[in-house]
């Protein structure tokens, strides 16, 4: 979830806007953060979730690396409850590592927040294989569901170790940044002139297309509602394998 309101909380009414408008699109997905707007972003869903079924719309949020100690992750999960205004969050993540907080006091604090129905599902964000490997090393009974970090054509150090090692373990990969800010790709290039044709869909779609067709969950900003109509125009059909292997290869 993206919105004017990052830059200019005057906008907070045209962002619950919108949100409604992609969730009556059909949006099943909405990542918000304690960070995103001093928890702005979190009071914007819960007003734009008021009033529909609850297990209809996923809801991922994340702990800032200030507040990774037991006590302040438990304050951390109870204020984004409070602002969506829901007893539970699907996917609560670690926004960030802090080296300076040690991991497994971490961990230990979000599994409890499983034990005890606040989260349905914890992962990490922006973490690397060992510090994955070892934040499961802290967990008993919980499984340590995704790791969300930058991908897109500008940043492809992923593809090294963390797609293959999260693929082999059965981790979830949510991807962030996918336009890499939008500066890489545009009609005017060849590739995604002829894409663009061959499927009748924008560069958008088909960079977001290219990253779904690895498995991975992305989660494109849209800042208007033509925004997220174009993003939600990237699901329903498929890159061929031939195609993705084209984008794979071409030089960005």
């Amino acid at each position: 979830m993206g919105g004017k309101y990052e830059k200019d909380p005057t906008n907070v009414e045209e962002s619950v806007d919108v949100l409604t408008y992609g969730f009556d699109l059909g949006v099943k997905l909405v990542d918000v953060a304690e960070l995103y707007g001093e928890g702005l972003s979190e009071e914007i869903v819960g007003r734009a979730i008021k009033g529909r079924r609850r297990e209809d719309i996923y809801i991922i949020s994340k702990v800032w690396k200030d507040n990774l100690r037991q006590s302040d992750v438990r304050k951390a999960v109870e204020g984004s409850l409070k602002r969506l205004g829901t007893d539970y969050i699907d996917l609560y993540l670690v926004h960030s590592p802090n080296p300076e907080i040690p991991l497994r006091e971490t961990m230990e604090a979000m599994e409890g927040l499983v034990e005890d129905g606040l989260v349905k599902r914890i992962g990490v964000s922006n973490f690397s294989v060992p510090l994955v490997e070892e934040a499961r090393s802290y967990l008993k009974d919980t499984t340590l569901y995704a790791n969300q970090i930058e991908y897109n054509f500008s940043v492809r150090s992923p593809e090294k170790d963390v797609l293959p090692f999260s693929k082999k373990e059965g981790m979830h990969i949510i991807a962030h940044r996918p336009f890499s800010k939008g500066k890489f790709f545009t009609e005017s290039m060849e590739v995604f002139r002829l894409l663009s044709q061959k499927y009748q869909k924008t560069p958008a779609q088909i960079v977001l297309n290219w990253i779904m067709e690895k498995g991975i969950t992305v989660i494109p900003k849209a800042g208007s509602k033509e925004h997220l109509k174009e993003n939600f125009g990237s699901i329903g059909w498929s890159l061929s394998p031939e195609d993705v292997k084209l984008l794979d290869t071409s030089p960005f």
